[in-house]
């Protein structure tokens, strides 16, 4: 049979064998594309439908006392998160989660927005869910794929009732949107919590710990098929522990001294700078921040006209009263401008131009010499005496002990102060509108200067070691800067000695206490009144004892307490012979 050839004409041929190669070379030009070009991309995004990435947040560092008891630690919450991209129905399924965990819809629509990272990734839902309410979820999981449970570390008190230090331990809240994006503050996400207040504020770095991952196998329908095997999960570092120089019972007993007051109380180690004790009053409740703060009890805080957010001892802001005359005998004495020798005629008040300003005791102290106007605190004394002295020369001599400057302890915020010397004076008054007369006031502490309750402590901290002046601290570990050394004479420091010890040890001392002054401890000190517009004045109380080697320093303040003397003074003698464990006033041991 014949049959007859087929012919293809080569052109034609030529250009099939060109489109299948060219098919085949796009072919494999999209193969490599995909497989090879793109395939950290498509890598990543073929995980994310397999694998889902759990961050677990890290337990904050413990805080503890000098004797390693807890101040702060952690316990946890659990939190329902949801994954968007693996909703069916959000709208459905938001209105389930939310009759489930007794939440308003809208709330967790706030937080699906306020947490929003991205349709892959976990967004946070509702904090603080409970037991119960998470079988529900559990019990629903097949409703609701791309719903999670997780846990979140909170701050946990277990000595709350013992010892608060409310104001130094300071505050967790949620991290800003400012905090989210600055990458030097470190690795933030949506919801996640920061410090706020205090040690949590200035000691962030140390205390918040490394995140951990873990990854989880999933279907396509997102519901957990367990771990990889091929992924090593990385556990959370939790954050560095904090050893306080706080005592935690000395701690306890200021706050319960201050009780029911507005003040506070600073005892400190003279020669380290180790804060012993801080408290101020009134203060709020720790738990009530610790895992969220609710708007309306934040309102209760915050509008309170008792300020207990304040922390009084680092940021209060008050006139010294008669606290500052131990300044005014200082720069006198350096100055040659006093001795024992020089007295005055005290009727209970004195002329000065047109004005009459008042001593304390109405009927007057007599005659007064350097003695009688510490011991008593006589103030028509120190009106005569300032008159031999310069407003610079007092403002200096203020200045060189701390006053209108930082301490440097280790907070975030601390007030500096006021005091005034002569360009202050033109700059607020003009320069014929004060005149000698505010120096007067000044003399006694009152007028233009306000000290903080921790400057006082330091103040007399550098009394008691006679010129030694060191940086308060709060963690034992912190490195103190150089002492800076006041250079007074000896004459001065043995005359300040000697006059404050009689304050506390001589009958008629303002702040004399019968148990101090037959006991082996040795006890100075200098009362203070500080005249308040606003109401009844102020109570100080500053001084500092001593047994062998041990040296306290104390600052104790009243806010319209009345006198320091009867106020303040009772206080500070409470916390010496407690530190010093005098009589049934022992520190006992903790259980």
């Amino acid at each position: 049979m014949l049959k007859t050839e087929i012919y293809i004409p080569a052109h034609r041929r030529d250009l099939a064998f060109a489109v299948v190669i060219a098919l085949f070379a796009a072919l494999i030009g999209r193969f490599y594309y995909l497989q090879i070009y793109k395939y950290e991309q498509y890598s990543a995004v073929s995980d994310a439908n397999r694998i889902r990435v759990v961050t677990n947040p890290a337990p904050r560092g413990n805080i503890v006392d000098r004797n390693g008891k807890i101040l702060a630690a952690n316990t946890s919450i659990y939190a329902v998160s949801v994954i968007r991209d693996e909703l069916i129905d959000e709208e459905v399924q938001l209105a389930m989660i939310a009759g489930f965990i007794d939440r308003e819809e809208g709330d967790l629509r706030r937080n699906l927005k306020k947490y929003d990272q991205g349709r892959f990734l976990p967004v946070l839902l509702a904090r603080n869910v409970s037991i119960s309410q998470l079988s529900l979820i559990e019990e629903h999981k097949n409703e609701l794929p791309g719903i999670l449970s997780t846990k979140l570390p909170v701050r946990f008190y277990p000595n709350v009732d013992l010892a608060s230090a409310a104001h130094i331990l300071g505050y967790l809240r949620e991290a800003s949107a400012k905090e989210l994006k600055d990458t030097e503050a470190g690795d933030y996400s949506p919801g996640d919590y920061i410090g706020s207040q205090g040690l949590e504020k200035y000691y962030e770095s140390r205390l918040r710990g490394s995140k951990g991952i873990e990854y989880r196998q999933v279907d396509a329908l997102g519901r957990e098929m367990g771990t990889l095997a091929d992924r090593k999960p990385i556990p959370a570092e939790p954050g560095e522990e904090i050893r306080l120089t706080i005592d935690r019972r000395l701690q306890s007993r200021s706050e319960a001294l201050l009780q029911g007051s507005r003040g506070a109380a600073v005892v400190m180690n003279a020669s380290t700078g180790e804060i012993l004790a801080i408290a101020s009053k009134p203060d709020f409740k720790l738990t009530d921040f610790a895992a969220g703060m609710n708007p309306e009890k934040w309102r209760l805080y915050s509008s309170d006209v008792d300020k207990p957010l304040l922390n009084r001892a680092v940021l209060g802001l008050y006139p010294p009263g008669s606290s500052m005359k131990l300044v005014t005998i200082i720069a006198a004495m350096q100055r040659r401008l006093v001795d024992n020798q020089w007295s005055i005629q005290c009727t209970g008040s004195y002329e000065f131009g047109d004005r009459t300003f008042g001593c304390w005791r109405e009927e007057g102290h007599g005659t007064v010499n350097l003695d009688r106007a510490i011991v008593e605190s006589c103030n028509v004394y120190f009106y005569q005496l300032v008159q031999r002295i310069d407003i610079n020369t007092l403002a200096n001599f203020a200045k060189l002990f701390g006053f209108g400057s930082p301490t440097g302890i280790d907070l975030p915020a601390e007030n500096i102060g006021l005091v005034a010397d002569r360009t202050y004076m033109n700059e607020k008054y003009g320069r014929w509108g004060w005149a000698k007369g505010s120096l007067l006031h000044l003399s006694i502490g009152q007028g233009d200067i306000l000290v903080t309750p921790l400057q006082m402590a330091s103040f007399i901290a550098t009394v008691a070691t006679r010129g030694e002046k060191v940086r308060p601290k709060l963690v034992q570990d912190r490195e103190n800067l150089e002492t800076v050394q006041i250079p007074l004479r000896a004459s001065t420091w043995n005359a300040i000695h000697r006059l404050t010890f009689d304050v506390v040890n001589k009958r008629n001392g303002t702040a004399y206490d019968t148990e101090l002054a037959r006991s082996d401890v040795r006890a100075y000190g200098k009362t203070g009144t500080a005249e308040n517009p606003h109401g009844d004045p102020h109570a100080w109380y500053v001084g500092f004892a001593n047994r062998k080697n041990e040296t306290i320093a104390l600052s104790i303040i009243i806010e319209n307490g009345g006198t320091g003397g009867s106020a303040a003074a009772p206080i500070a003698a409470e916390l010496t012979k407690l530190y010093f464990g005098l009589g049934s006033r022992v520190l006992k041991a903790d259980p």
